[in-house]
This record gives C-alpha cells, structure tokens and sequence, in this order.
C-alpha cells in the first residue's frame, strides 16, 4: 500500500502537458464578439481605414482595431452571419483606402466571450 502511495505522489509532481488551445477555422461568424489578429499594420492609419470599411458593412454591429496590439475587435449583428471572405475582401478596399501599399490580412479568429 505504501509503495502505491508513493507511485501515486511521483505521477502527481510531473508536470503534465497542458492541453493545447483548440483552434477552429471559422468560414462564417455567427452573432457575436470576435477577436482577430491582423498582419501588416504599418500605422495607426492602417487601424482606422481597417475598422471604418468593416464598419460599413451590414452583418457588423462594431469593428476597431488596435494598432499596438495588431489585433481587431468585431461584433456581428444578432440577426446576422458574416463570412470570412467578406471581411477578406474587405481588407482588400482598406488597403486602397490606406493608400499605404501595404496587405493586411488575417491570422486567426477567436471568439470573445464577454467584454
């Protein structure tokens, strides 16, 4: 009995591996908050002309980008879906917009709960 209660401490301290975040590729983003990491921001102008044309778009209740952070913050409306290849495509009109010549694009999706 003893020897099983030591076998049982040693398994205890070795750490374990930490399960790896599951990562989900999204095509459509249903109503929500989504965090997104965005490439090739050069400035805070790039911020502003990414959040302003996802802004305009219908399925979006609120968009904004942080430049420090290359990171945006989207909230589809609740009777909305939005694609991914819109907001893509999208990205394609910012870059024009910034005037920059620069490519934006996006690395992952994640979605937020809470604020």
């Amino acid at each position: 009995m003893k020897a099983l209660g030591w076998m049982l401490v040693a398994a205890l301290a070795i750490p374990g591996r930490a399960a790896a975040p599951t990562t989900r590729e999204f095509s459509e983003l249903p109503p929500g908050r989504y965090t997104i990491a965005v490439t090739g921001l050069l400035s805070t102008v790039c911020a502003r002309a990414i959040s302003s044309e996802w802004a305009k778009l219908p399925e979006v209740e609120s968009a904004s980008v942080d430049f420090e952070k290359s990171s945006a913050t989207v909230s589809v409306r609740l009777d909305r879906t939005l694609k991914v290849a819109l907001l893509r495509k999208t990205l394609r009109r910012a870059e024009k917009v910034a005037n920059l010549g620069v490519h934006y694009d996006m690395l992952a999706i994640t979605y937020r709960l809470g604020r």
